[in-house]
């Protein structure tokens, strides 16, 4: 297929939205699972923001003057994110992707490495990635619900502050073995962020309890009195996260909460990947 490559424009956002929209959910509704971009105006926000945003790299593809596909790349940090990569559901198969792809692999070409969190169930996108060099690195399911017990004992759980941006940003480098301070002053602006202190010490924060941000925690125990303490500042929403697999006592314990696994993802990364410590959830990005 013969597409053109060009950077995205604020006038791209109508057409890309919808495009994201309708692939996401062509899929999910094929394997039904539920869709990561459930409403078209969802869809829109979250194109907007990337697209608008000087720290995201957006680009669409275009045929005979047509929009019908676009990609996007998290600049933030050392290590880039790729996501969300859609393409019109009538240029699938095509080869549309697969040069989206390689324009977002060649921008992000002296980065460390770059990562992306791949819908498990998708055999195509699977076999796209691992063809450009990606790796399967951390298996993870979506959870979601309501947590059935109440915060726990010695644990302080409270809104993050600028202040505790370098003692996260420090508690991320050891754990999660790369930095991610400026997705944690991202967060400080877009999101909610919350730390869970212990004898006056950091030993979790999450930038949102969501699919859209990271959590790092020392242990398991730490991320669960995160959890619950977040949980508890509004008891009546329900909570929604990335929880890698090989934590499986974590993973049991949120069962027993009352949550659900509602389908199963992956990051997959080229260049440098070092498996994190303790125990830390990934964004929609890695």
């Amino acid at each position: 297929m013969n597409v053109a490559i060009r950077r995205a424009q604020p006038s791209d956002i109508e057409v890309c939205a919808r495009i994201n929209y309708e692939a996401f959910k062509g899929i999910s509704d094929r394997h039904q699972f539920p869709t990561d971009f459930p409403t078209l105006e969802f869809s829109t926000e979250i194109i907007g923001l990337v697209i608008e945003s000087p720290v995201f790299f957006g680009i669409v593809a275009e045929s005979e003057g047509a929009v019908v596909g676009c990609g996007f790349m998290d600049e933030r940090s050392p290590i880039r994110g790729i996501g969300p990569v859609t393409v019109d559901r009538t240029f699938q198969g095509c080869g549309t992707g697969r040069q989206i792809m390689k324009a977002l692999l060649e921008r992000g070409q002296d980065a460390v490495g770059i990562r992306l969190v791949q819908e498990s169930f998708n055999m195509a996108s699977l076999s796209l990635y691992a063809s450009l060099g990606f790796e399967v690195k951390e298996p993870f399911v979506l959870m979601e619900g309501k947590f059935r017990s109440q915060p726990q004992n010695g644990f302080e759980v409270r809104a993050m502050a600028s202040e505790d941006v370098e003692e996260c940003a420090a508690l991320c480098k050891k754990l999660y073995r790369c930095d991610r301070t400026s997705d944690i002053e991202y967060a400080l602006n877009f999101f909610s962020p919350w730390v869970a202190c212990k004898q006056g010490r950091i030993v979790a924060y999450t930038c949102a309890v969501s699919p859209l941000s990271h959590s790092v925690a020392e242990t398991e125990a730490d991320m669960q009195a995160l959890l619950l303490g977040v949980a508890a500042s509004n008891s009546e929403a329900q909570v929604s996260f990335h929880l890698p697999v090989r934590y499986a006592s974590l993973f049991r314990w949120c069962l027993q909460e009352g949550l659900r696994a509602l389908k199963p993802m992956a990051v997959m990364a080229v260049g440098e990947y070092q498996e994190p410590h303790g125990c830390c959830f990934p964004s929609f990005a890695y």
